[in-house]
């Protein structure tokens, strides 16, 4: 028979260390939306879908505001010379962040996609639920 044999104090502080990791993970409500992430070339660059702010983040660590204002971000990648492009589902727009933090509006949108990507041309293409690719004209 093969297994983990612990008796006496481990054994129980290995219980009590489990039932508290399951006790608490039970209790936590996960939020409907979470943090989208691009990688730039000097840093990374995270969108809190929630919020609608887009943080850079360092290699030592630190968060900076990057830019906001966009509502829920449904869509968040990386565009060629160093600009991101940001997907808002409650405005239904496409924006352009260049590499200086400047936002430019790009588009409507008529439908709201899953996800949206570069592709490797640079022109931006947008994934609808059913798993079609479309591109922005």
């Amino acid at each position: 028979m093969y297994g983990l044999y612990i008796s006496g104090l481990a054994s129980r502080l290995v219980v009590t260390v489990l039932a508290a990791i399951l006790f608490c993970g039970v209790g936590v409500t996960a939020s409907a939306a979470g943090m989208l992430v691009a990688e730039g070339k000097h840093s990374r660059y995270i969108a809190d879908q929630d919020s609608g702010i887009v943080y850079v983040v360092y290699d030592d660590g630190e968060w900076v505001r990057f830019s906001d204002g966009f509502g829920h971000i449904s869509g968040f990648c990386a565009a060629p010379k160093n600009a991101f492009y940001v997907l808002s589902a409650s405005q239904r727009r496409l924006y352009r962040i260049s590499a200086q933090g400047e936002v430019k509006d790009v588009m409507k949108v008529g439908s709201s996609p899953q996800a949206i990507f570069v592709d490797r041309d640079g022109l931006v293409k947008f994934v609808q639920r059913a798993g079609v690719i479309t591109g922005v004209h």
